[in-house]
C-alpha cells in the first residue's frame, strides 16, 4: 500500500504549484494540465518545481526522465511509481 492515494498526491502537488507560483493561486489544474505551458513557467522553474516535489514526497525522479514529464498526471505517475510501499 502506498503512503498517499492518487487524490492526495494530486491535491498536495497542486498546492505546491500554487505556493511555488503565486500567480496561479486561482488556476484550476487537472492531470491533463501541461505543467510548463498551462502553468506558464520556464524550464528552470520546472526543474525547481520537480525538485520540490521530490523533496516533499521523498522520492527521486532520474534527471533523464524529467524531459518526459509534460502534464501534471505524468508528474504524478513518476512520483507514484517511486513511492515506497508501507505496511
Amino acid at each position: 500500500m502506498k503512503p498517499y492515494t492518487r487524490d492526495e498526491l494530486r491535491e498536495k502537488t497542486i498546492k505546491l504549484i500554487h505556493n511555488f507560483i503565486p500567480e496561479l493561486q486561482d488556476a484550476e489544474l487537472t492531470e491533463e494540465s501541461v505543467v510548463n505551458t498551462d502553468t506558464n513557467i520556464d524550464s528552470l522553474s520546472l526543474i525547481m518545481l520537480i525538485t520540490k516535489v521530490e523533496s516533499t514526497f521523498k522520492v527521486r525522479i532520474p534527471r533523464k526522465e524529467w524531459n518526459k514529464i509534460s502534464t501534471l498526471g505524468e508528474l504524478l505517475d513518476k512520483v507514484e511509481q517511486r513511492l515506497p510501499d508501507v505496511k
